[in-house]
């Protein structure tokens, strides 16, 4: 049996060895603490030379290529990589209609979230996270290095899917306790009318977004028979009906068009969308899917 480091949805040890050379990708520089493990597109003053740029005043006397002068009787300054930590924020949906599906879909999004917790921790960068779901919003504060994979699974063992889906209520709070930019993952069903509403505002707020939108398998491809009685796990509400097979293709047809409409409104948005099932492995998830979506690299 392999190994596990922590909770039972901690990353197994063979899997945390191939993590550990991957990196959360970011396609644009966030600007903050120039001292991290990473290279940023934005110019700085690393040793690593980038690039040439033409001299304009106020650059740096030191940074001029004389030699390109000598040349071409032109100033040039030598552009430089800069050194740049990426802040990632987890965003977990722990409300109660995570708990629904076979497997539910809460045990592969809790497994995701500590595998990218992982990653983000043993890459030098900042991890951050919050649960949504219930009343209240949980936070994670930013912390850096693998020292805090300990701290950062106790958070996530402390949840459990319960309670209403605020969606826009959690990025709303989010963007007013401020902080940095960076990647922000989002890792939910997306079962909520204001579901929309949450990504525009974290793309808003100046994240480079992923939502992992988290299916059961089965309720997409539903199958129930000639009377089924269908119950919202989050408001009680329960909707009695007779089936058909018209009825069964139709069902189907607007959870098709339901997940279309929302993968369309991410694009638009410049935002990596991801569908997955809850009885995928989680090894699927990390080292197809989101390499594929260059979300890992």
């Amino acid at each position: 049996m392999a190994r596990r480091a922590g909770p039972a949805f901690a990353p197994e040890v063979g899997l945390r060895a191939q993590l550990e050379r991957l990196t959360v990708v970011s396609n644009r520089p966030h600007g903050h603490l120039h001292t991290g493990g990473r290279r940023s597109r934005k110019s700085g003053s690393s040793i690593e030379f980038a690039d040439y740029r033409s001299y304009t005043p106020g650059d740096d006397f030191r940074q001029i290529d004389w030699n390109v002068y000598a040349r071409s009787d032109e100033l040039f300054v030598k552009v430089r990589e800069s050194e740049e930590t990426l802040v990632v924020h987890l965003f977990l949906d722990a409300s109660a209609s995570m708990a629904t599906g076979r497997p539910p879909k809460f045990e592969i999004a809790q497994r995701l979230a500590a595998a990218l917790g992982w990653v983000a921790l043993t890459s030098h960068d900042y991890l951050a996270a919050t649960l949504i779901g219930g009343d209240a919003q949980h936070h994670f504060p930013a912390q850096q290095g693998r020292a805090a994979a300990g701290r950062f699974y106790d958070f996530l063992e402390s949840s459990s899917p319960e309670g209403p889906t605020r969606l826009e209520a959690s990025a709303r709070d989010h963007a007013a306790r401020g902080g940095p930019h960076g990647v922000a993952v989002l890792i939910s069903d997306l079962l909520a009318d204001d579901a929309t509403q949450a990504i525009g505002m974290l793309v808003e707020r100046g994240h480079e977004l992923v939502v992992i939108h988290v299916l059961d398998g089965q309720g997409v491809q539903a199958d129930f028979a000639e009377e089924v009685e269908l119950v919202d796990v989050e408001s009680g509400a329960s909707l009695e009906l007779y089936g058909d097979s018209a009825l069964l293709a139709a069902f189907r047809a607007t959870v098709a068009e339901w997940i279309n409409d929302m993968q369309a409104f991410c694009h638009r948005r410049h935002v990596r969308y991801i569908p997955i099932e809850s009885d995928w492995s989680v090894e699927e998830v990390l080292l197809r899917r989101l390499r594929a979506h260059r979300v890992l690299a």
